[in-house]
């Protein structure tokens, strides 16, 4: 119990540090190695085909381990089934906040050669995407871009 009250002080006391002491709390190496970027655990990427305009949603998990607040400036995936095929892209500009886990949505519409293209890797099967997202933040150490890949990402066409 005064472990925990002891920890949760320390960790109020940090997050009010004057910035160039979070900056050496937080390097940029440690902060990307405390962010992390996976897809949703079920239907990460739907293609939503029968609707009146086509569109491609995917969904993300963003884990934030450290004790800073973060917000996402900017998170675009480009989606690819052995070819590219669409970029997703987050309207939203949400605050990651700490120790949290924060469900992103991205979405895209689709033209008439996707859509194509689509129903013919449905009739022949592959339907595993790899995604290759960049994702800006913005915190009290500065911004700080990652660039992940997530391979063999299942995908769902409604």
């Amino acid at each position: 119990m005064g472990y925990e009250v002891a920890l949760t002080i320390s960790e109020s006391i940090i997050s009010k540090f004057p910035t160039f002491l979070l900056k050496l709390i937080y390097p940029k190496s440690r902060l990307k190695e405390e962010i992390k970027i996976s897809p949703r655990t079920v239907n990460p990427i739907i293609f939503n085909l029968g609707s009146y305009v086509p569109r491609v949603d995917a969904c993300f998990t963003i884990s934030n381990f450290t004790n800073l607040t973060m917000k996402l400036l900017d998170l675009s995936a480009d989606i690819w089934i052995s070819q590219p095929l669409a970029t997703v892209v987050c309207f939203d500009k949400p605050d990651i906040l700490r120790k949290k886990e924060n469900q992103i949505y991205t979405t895209s519409f689709l033209n008439e050669i996707q859509v194509s293209r689509i129903k013919e890797m449905q009739q022949t099967g592959e339907l595993r995407a790899t995604m290759y997202l960049k994702a800006y933040f913005e915190s009290r150490v500065g911004l700080l871009e990652l660039t992940p890949t997530i391979e063999n990402c299942q995908v769902i066409i409604q």
